[in-house]
């Protein structure tokens, strides 16, 4: 486990750069040193620290709540204290394998459900509307991939998702592991200013769940639990193509089809068709 600071700003010298140009010499001098302890002081009030764990076992999940209750009982603060804490838990499940139809289905089962897990979960506001951390995929992506025809193999899977998710900024990152199968395709595809933050590794890079320290109602596993019925429709087929349908019925039969509608279907199929975890 490792805690530092989660900003792209304390990791660059790219300022250094600038204050060279007055021949401050970081170096030499208390000045430099002085400098630079500012901008470290000045960030603890604004960036947040981040708490990253090795991959663990899911038999080791539990030791997480270790974590959430030593932070809790530090009076630390999660996403819900305040409109510009953009705090989140960022869950790496790793992938079975890295086949195309493999991907696909975990991206169909999490499109069909996303609606409904934003709701479930109460995703925070000022998150999904004041930042562009966890934005959705476009409505014309996702019409996509839930095409009753959509079959693409890993080449063109990666094209698809570069032509409207050109960023690491979405609920699903899956930049890291297509790097693992083309990293060349996906750097070129991906907005200049990002290629340097996108560590290849064959997970999905789930940013979505708030991170609610200080809230009792809250726990990482029920974040989990939610990821979970993605699983279960990526592995079970028959019933990811049930769900597949009626998102089809649903966009053809519904004149102004609405989230709302769709997470009551969602909620009653999970309900009724998939053990609770």
């Amino acid at each position: 486990m490792r805690i530092e600071r989660d900003a792209e700003l304390l990791n660059s010298v790219k300022y250094r750069e600038v204050l060279a140009r007055f021949n401050i010499d970081f170096d030499q001098g208390t000045l430099a040193r002085e400098l630079e302890q500012g901008v470290d002081r000045l960030s603890s009030r604004l960036v947040p620290c981040e708490i990253v764990t090795e991959p663990l076992a899911f038999c080791d999940f539990a030791k997480l709540n270790e974590v959430v209750a030593v932070l809790d009982g530090l009076c630390a603060q999660g996403t819900q204290e305040s409109l510009i804490f953009a705090y989140g838990t960022h869950i790496n499940p790793a992938v079975p394998d890295l086949a195309a139809d493999t991907i696909t289905g975990y991206l169909q089962g999490f499109l069909l459900i996303y609606d409904w897990i934003v709701k479930d979960s109460g995703t925070d506001f000022s998150r999904r509307h004041f930042t562009r951390f966890i934005d959705p995929y476009p409505a014309g992506y996702r019409n996509k991939v839930l095409a009753k025809d959509y079959r693409p193999d890993a080449s063109q899977l990666i094209a698809d998702y570069l032509t409207d998710n050109p960023t690491r900024n979405r609920a699903l990152d899956m930049l890291p592991m297509f790097c693992e199968i083309d990293e060349q395709q996906v750097l070129a595809g991906v907005v200049s200013g990002e290629r340097s933050l996108i560590k290849k590794r064959p997970t999905f890079h789930y940013r979505l769940p708030d991170c609610r320290v200080g809230d009792p109602e809250w726990s990482i596993a029920s974040e989990w639990n939610r990821w979970w019925y993605v699983e279960v429709l990526a592995h079970r087929d028959e019933l990811r193509r049930q769900l597949l349908a009626r998102w089809q019925r649903y966009q053809t039969d519904t004149l102004f089809s609405t989230d709302s509608g769709w997470v009551e279907i969602v909620a009653e199929f999970l309900a009724t068709e998939i053990e609770h975890p």
